[in-house]
């Protein structure tokens, strides 16, 4: 018998298909102040994952681990976007593809 150590987070699901596969999951439920380390530790994992593949299904994972963190510590999805929105209208959006290089003010 093999045993592969992740000490990560994982979707709900994932037990449930490791025991479908002939696996044996080895897990724990984190408290509160643990599963939201772990939601940051998983934010930058899918973050890498997607630099690296560039691919619309990592973002997605992505865009999950960011729903999950707006859940755990504030109003939840409803909220997030509800702050982007007010963001967008103060501030806009990326969709010009301004790069700004710098800014010279008068002392």
């Amino acid at each position: 018998m093999v045993t592969t150590e992740y000490n990560k987070l994982v979707r709900d699901k994932i037990p449930a298909i490791i025991t479908a596969e002939g696996g044996i999951p080895n897990f724990r439920m984190l408290d509160d102040g643990e599963y939201l380390e772990a939601l940051h530790a998983k934010l930058l994992e899918e973050v890498d994952e997607y630099m690296k593949s560039r691919e619309l299904e990592e973002l997605a994972d992505v865009f999950q681990v960011i729903v999950s963190i707006s859940e755990a510590v504030a109003g939840g999805q409803r909220e997030l976007e509800y702050l982007a929105d007010e963001k967008r209208r103060e501030r806009g959006v990326f969709a010009a593809h301004i790069f700004l290089e710098s800014v010279t003010k008068n002392s």
